[in-house]
C-alpha cells in the first residue's frame, strides 16, 4: 500500500505540475490572444472546436483506458491499437473534410468550411500518440508527458501570439490548436522511443474494442453534449455572443476539468491494480475526492468572485460580458472532481457499460434544461449547464455507492468543508476589495492573499480533510526518508 501510495503521489505530482506548466501558459497565451483578438473570432472556433474534440474522442476508442488497465500488454496488442487508431483516423478526417461545407452552410459562416478542412488534421496526429500514452501511463511516467505537454503549449502559443499580432485573426487560433497537438506527438514519440511493428491482430483489436466501445460512446455524447451549449449558442445567437461564451467555459474548464484531471489520470493506472479489492478503492477515492475538492475550492470560488476586476485588467471592455458567465460556470467547476472521479471508480471496475449508462441518464436531465433556457437567452442557457452538473450528481453517484460503498451522502459530506471554508473566504475577498486602494492590482493581490490565507485557517480549523491528507504529504516530504517511522 504504501508503495502504491507513493506511485499516485509522484504521478499527482508530476501531473500537477504539467497542469501549473501546460495549462497555466494556456490561460496566459488565451490572455494574449484575447487582448489581440475578438469575440467573434473566439465564435467561430467554438464552433470547429467541437468537430476536433469529437473526432479525436472517436479516434481513441478507449484502446489507450484499455490498454492502461490491463494488467499486461504484448508488442502485438500494442501494434495493433496503434494501426487500428490510425486507420480510423485517416476516416474520420476524411468524413470531416465531407461534411464541413454542410457546417459552414448551417451556421451561415462559410470560413468554418477551411477552418475544419485544417482543423482535422489534428484528428491524425492525435492518432499518433494515443500508444505513446498508454506506454507513459503505464510506467506513471507523467514527467515525459508534462514536457511533451508544456513544449506544445509554449511553442504553439507563442506561435499563435506572433500570427495574431500580424494580423492572421482566427487562423491564429487554429495553428496554436493544431500545432499543440504535433508538438507533443513528436516529443511523446522520443521519449517513448517505441516504434509500431508491422503487425495487426483481429483478436486482440476485438478485445481492445469490448472494453472501449461503451466509452467511445459514452465520450462521444460527453463531447456532443458538453459542447451543445456552444453550439446552440452559435445557432441561435451571434458569433460575438458565442464568443463571450466559449472564452468563458475555456477559461473555466481549463481550470476545473485540468486540475480533477490530475488525480483522475495520476490515480487510474495505480488503482487499477487494486480492481479487486473494493474497501482499498473505497478508501483511496475518498481520499482522492477529499483532496481534489480541497484544491478546487478556493480556485473556482475565487474565480467567480474575482472575475470581473480580473476581465477588466487582462482582457479589456470588450470581454466584459463573459464575466457573468465564468461565474456561473465556476460554481459548476467545483463539482468537476466528484463527477470526474465517480467515472474514474467505473473504468478501474471495468464497467465502461455502466459509464455509457450514467452518460444517457445525465444528458437526458441536462437536455431537458437546456431546452426550455433557449428562449430566454444565452444567460439562462448557461444556467441551465450549471442546474444540470448539479442533478447529475445523483446518478452519478449512485454506481459508485454499489460498486465500493462510497455513496452520495458520504460525498455530500466530503463536499461541505471545503464549501464551507470557499465560501467564508469569498466574503473576506469581497470585503477586501472594498477597501479604498486606489491600484487595483495591488488591491486585487492583497485580497487574493488574505482569502488564501482565511480559507487555509478555516480548513484547518474545521478539520477538512482534504487539508488533513495534504499536510501529511508535506510533512512526510519535509520529514525525509530517513526520519520516516
Amino acid at each position: 500500500m504504501k508503495s502504491l501510495n507513493k506511485k499516485i503521489g509522484m504521478g499527482m505530482f508530476w501531473a500537477l505540475l504539467e497542469v501549473i506548466v501546460s495549462r497555466g501558459g494556456q490561460i496566459i497565451f488565451t490572455i494574449f490572444l484575447a487582448a489581440l483578438l475578438t469575440p467573434g473570432a473566439f465564435g467561430l472556433v467554438a464552433i470547429v472546436a467541437v468537430i476536433f474534440e469529437l473526432s479525436n474522442v472517436m479516434v481513441n476508442a478507449g484502446f489507450a483506458q484499455g490498454l492502461i488497465r490491463a494488467k499486461s500488454v504484448t508488442e502485438r496488442q500494442l501494434s495493433t491499437a496503434f494501426w487500428g487508431n490510425l486507420a480510423l483516423a485517416f476516416f474520420l478526417y476524411l468524413v470531416i473534410y465531407l461534411i464541413s461545407p454542410w457546417v459552414a452552410n448551417f451556421y451561415s459562416q462559410p470560413l468554418i468550411e477551411p477552418m475544419i478542412q485544417v482543423l482535422g488534421l489534428g484528428v491524425v496526429i492525435n492518432a499518433l500518440r494515443i500508444v505513446q500514452t498508454a506506454i507513459l501511463s503505464r510506467e506513471m511516467n507523467f514527467k515525459a508527458q508534462m514536457i511533451a505537454s508544456g513544449l506544445g503549449t509554449f511553442l504553439s502559443g507563442v506561435g499563435a501570439v506572433v500570427l495574431a499580432r500580424e494580423g492572421a485573426g482566427v487562423w491564429s487560433l487554429v495553428f496554436q490548436m493544431l500545432a499543440s497537438q504535433g508538438i507533443a506527438t513528436l516529443v511523446q514519440w522520443i521519449s517513448t522511443r517505441w516504434v509500431p511493428a508491422i503487425t495487426f491482430s483481429k483478436k486482440d483489436f476485438v478485445e481492445l474494442f469490448t472494453f472501449g466501445k461503451y466509452l467511445l460512446i459514452a465520450n462521444v455524447i460527453n463531447v456532443v453534449f458538453k459542447n451543445s451549449y456552444a453550439l446552440v449558442i452559435a445557432k441561435f445567437f451571434t458569433p460575438e455572443v458565442t464568443g463571450l461564451y466559449y472564452f468563458a467555459n475555456r477559461i473555466t474548464t481549463m481550470l476545473s476539468q485540468q486540475l480533477a484531471g490530475v488525480a483522475q489520470r495520476a490515480s487510474f493506472p495505480a488503482l487499477s491494480t487494486l480492481q479487486d479489492d473494493d474497501v482499498s478503492l473505497r478508501i483511496k477515492y475518498q481520499q482522492l475526492i477529499q483532496i481534489s475538492l480541497f484544491v478546487m475550492a478556493p480556485v473556482m470560488i475565487f474565480l467567480g468572485v474575482l472575475a470581473e476586476p480580473v476581465f477588466m485588467i487582462f482582457f479589456g471592455d470588450k470581454w466584459s460580458g463573459a464575466v457573468l458567465y465564468v461565474q456561473i460556470l465556476a460554481l459548476s467547476g467545483f463539482l468537476y472532481p466528484v463527477h470526474s472521479l465517480n467515472i474514474n471508480v467505473l473504468m478501474v471496475k471495468g464497467r465502461s457499460d455502466l459509464n455509457l449508462r450514467l452518460n444517457l441518464i445525465k444528458k437526458a436531465l441536462q437536455i431537458s434544461l437546456l431546452i426550455p433556457a433557449i428562449a430566454f437567452g444565452p444567460t439562462a442557457i448557461v444556467v441551465s449547464q450549471l442546474l444540470g452538473t448539479v442533478v447529475s450528481l445523483l446518478p452519478n453517484t449512485y454506481y459508485t455507492g454499489k460498486l465500493i460503498g462510497y455513496n452520495a451522502w458520504m460525498q455530500f459530506k466530503d463536499m461541505f468543508k471545503p464549501l464551507m471554508a470557499g465560501v467564508i473566504s469569498a466574503v473576506v475577498i469581497s470585503l477586501c476589495m472594498a477597501l479604498p486602494i486606489p491600484d487595483t492590482i495591488l488591491l486585487l493581490i492583497l485580497s487574493l492573499l488574505a482569502g488564501s490565507g482565511c480559507y487555509l485557517g478555516v480548513s484547518l480549523l474545521i478539520g477538512a480533510e482534504g487539508a488533513a491528507l495534504l499536510w501529511g504529504v508535506v510533512q512526510s516530504k519535509l520529514q525525509g526518508p530517513g526520519n520516516r517511522k
